[in-house]
């Protein structure tokens, strides 16, 4: 027990700076927006004057009602004014300063036309109240919305700009988790925190001021459930912090197995796994709910607790400030009234204050996850003054290349030399993780070498920027990536200025233009969610026009006709052989029958080249060549 204890006290005070630390950077998001600020704290200035005006007003209606003289009569009492204090008291003395002037501004002949003073000065006072109360809350919502804004842009720019290693370690759902469902709980939490955090502490220092100018016997009294209350909120928020980190990972979670199941929704039906997805899903959901009661029971519990410590000094300060105002001691009736209202309305800031711990805490728990993300750096970036090179004009060469995914991971390229000339169409095989895949995906910089170097006209990759780069290169995958968007968008994805004229001759050069004017809307025909209202075949026919409009130097094929039809196959085979002319081509090769006429095919085992030539050399000395050649076609 003793050493649990010591552990948890020497970590307490690191986890309060890494909180604090935390918090003022999401505050710092607030510097673009110095002037709407400034607004709002002048709004919020007015706005506790005459909230403050408005609860102090109560008190000279009760009196101009139910005392026996009329209020136009009523002087401050000579056993109010303390030794040395003028006719005209003090503005350090808020509330005999304000009984003194409202007295001079409000006074009239008779009771019933000093209540209509009272009541329409009474009506201003709200009615300007509220009126600034508005201005603030439109400002500070136009600020914590271009906040939230700010904070979710920066985060999927950090993302997107990630290499693919980074998508490696992180589920898709939790990325998405974290950029809609963490964004919103600080949201919610910057929300309903931001106002309080600068109206609330000063409309309690000016009522606490007020309150102690009446009566600073009965302030300290109240003052005394202030430490215990505020221990407590501080405990419930403490342990609020770890609840919200725990419901963000929850949901999470669920967002993750709803990715998954709907993408992968095709093999879910076909190994009539539904029932085993729905169990899982439900189990996610029920961990989720199980993390959001303990959190609500936790938040919910911060307020009725402080209300009722609050209520019970009510009680004692009535009993006991009643009873000397009963017996002619200490104050008035008119001022022991306006203090217990006052006293009333300081408390609802107070609990305020308290949930703006709670808030707080909410915050700190999603803003950690977020910071975790943008903290992530981006490993794969353009080195400064890289070169901005716009042609491919004689070789690509690998210069004893070794690459692993982790610093101690295995090799999974070894010591890889290899010259691509220009025009060249070199085919890569091998079995099955033998590094086929990694050794191109290299060339783009989808991933940096360990050791060794890659370069393009003797120019190091690392040298030239990043976007000129990517540019150089097609990459036709196996996996076609198409967007929720219109045939023509998808052939011209990330790339501007070309006429529909140029987007209909790389349709045509890849055999889809036929059964694209098949299509409802033509090249306007939204394709759906990844490509999914077309055929495979016609997916990758899009795939190949949208690499011969980009009209690349250099072409990173996958070869992809293996799951299809024959048709499809004889058409996409003639729109790759329009790709690939007059230009630099690497394919993964995964039917041999389409690279035999290659220039040179590289055989890759476990990491390593064991042999390259052209098919006629290598069938007649490579005896790991020849075994892949005859496992397709010998029968």
């Amino acid at each position: 027990m003793f050493t649990g204890g010591s552990t948890e006290l020497m970590h307490s005070p690191s986890e309060k700076t890494k909180s604090w630390k935390i918090y003022l950077r999401i505050l710092s998001y607030l510097k673009p927006y110095a002037r709407q600020i400034v607004l709002v704290f002048i709004f919020n200035f007015f706005f506790v004057i005459f909230s403050t005006l408005s609860v102090w007003m109560v008190a000279p209606v009760i009196s101009a009602l139910f005392q026996e003289k009329p209020a136009a009569e009523k002087v401050v009492e000579k056993s109010e004014v303390t030794p040395g204090e003028t006719e005209q008291p003090s503005l350090w003395n808020i509330n005999a300063w304000l009984k003194a002037n409202v007295q001079k501004w409000l006074s009239r002949g008779d009771r019933i036309e000093t209540l209509e003073w009272l009541c329409l000065f009474i009506f201003l006072t709200f009615f300007l109240k509220n009126l600034f109360a508005f201005l603030e809350f439109y400002w500070v919502s136009y600020v914590e919305q271009k906040v939230i804004k700010d904070i979710r842009e920066q985060l999927y720019t950090h993302v997107i700009h990630q290499p693919l290693s980074f998508f490696q370690r992180y589920k898709t759902g939790e990325l998405i988790s974290r950029i809609t469902n963490d964004i919103n709980a600080v949201n919610v939490a910057v929300n309903r925190s931001f106002t309080k955090i600068i109206r609330d502490p000063i409309l309690i220092l000016l009522f606490m001021a007020i309150l102690f100018t009446i009566s600073w016997q009965l302030t300290l009294v109240a003052l005394l459930v202030f430490p215990i209350s505020g221990g407590l909120i501080q405990k419930i928020g403490q342990s609020l912090k770890r609840k919200s980190r725990r419901v963000q990972e929850r949901i999470s979670d669920i967002t993750a197995v709803l990715q998954e199941a709907i993408s992968g929704i095709k093999v879910v039906k076909a190994f009539a796994m539904e029932k085993y997805e729905d169990t899982k899903f439900r189990t996610k959901t029920e961990n989720y709910f199980r993390a959001v009661l303990r959190q609500v029971r936790l938040n919910r519990l911060s307020r009725p607790l402080s209300e009722t410590l609050g209520v019970g000094v009510m009680a004692v300060v009535l009993w006991y400030g009643g009873r000397l105002v009963l017996q002619g001691q200490l104050l008035s009736s008119e001022d022991f009234i306006r203090f217990i209202i006052i006293l009333f309305s300081v408390m609802d800031p107070i609990k305020s204050l308290g949930e703006l711990n709670n808030n707080i805490q909410i915050a700190l728990a999603s803003g950690q996850r977020i910071f975790e993300i943008l903290d992530t750096p981006i490993t794969i970036t353009s080195r400064p003054n890289a070169i901005k090179k716009t042609s491919f004009d004689h070789e690509i060469r690998y210069e004893g290349v070794t690459f692993r995914y982790s610093p101690d991971g295995e090799d999974v390229l070894k010591n890889i030399h290899l010259v691509v000339e220009k025009n060249q169409k070199i085919a890569l095989v091998g079995s099955s993780g033998a590094g086929k895949t990694t050794l191109v995906n290299l060339l783009p910089r989808f991933y940096d070498v360990t050791e060794g170097a890659i370069l393009i006209d003797g120019v190091d990759i690392r040298d030239i920027s990043l976007p000129y780069l990517r540019r150089l290169m097609g990459i036709v995958t196996q996996e076609v990536i198409l967007f929720n968007d219109t045939v023509a968008n998808n052939i011209a994805y990330g790339m501007l200025d070309y006429s529909r004229e140029e987007i209909e001759r790389a349709a045509r050069l890849a055999n889809a233009y036929e059964f694209i004017m098949e299509l409802p809307q033509g090249f306007d025909t939204v394709v759906g969610e990844r490509g999914m209202r077309l055929s495979g075949g016609q997916r990758q026919r899009i795939s190949i026009a949208r690499a011969i409009l980009k009209n690349p130097p250099i072409l990173i094929f996958d070869e992809a006709t293996s799951s299809l039809d024959s048709e499809s196959e004889f058409l996409i085979q003639e729109a790759v052989e329009n790709l690939m002319r007059e230009r630099t081509v690497i394919m993964i090769a995964h039917r041999l029958s389409s690279i035999i006429h290659a220039d040179r095919i590289i055989v890759l085992e476990e990491g390593s080249i064991v042999d390259e030539g052209s098919h006629e050399e290598l069938l007649s000395r490579s005896e790991r060549y020849r075994y892949l050649y005859e496992l397709q076609f010998t029968t």
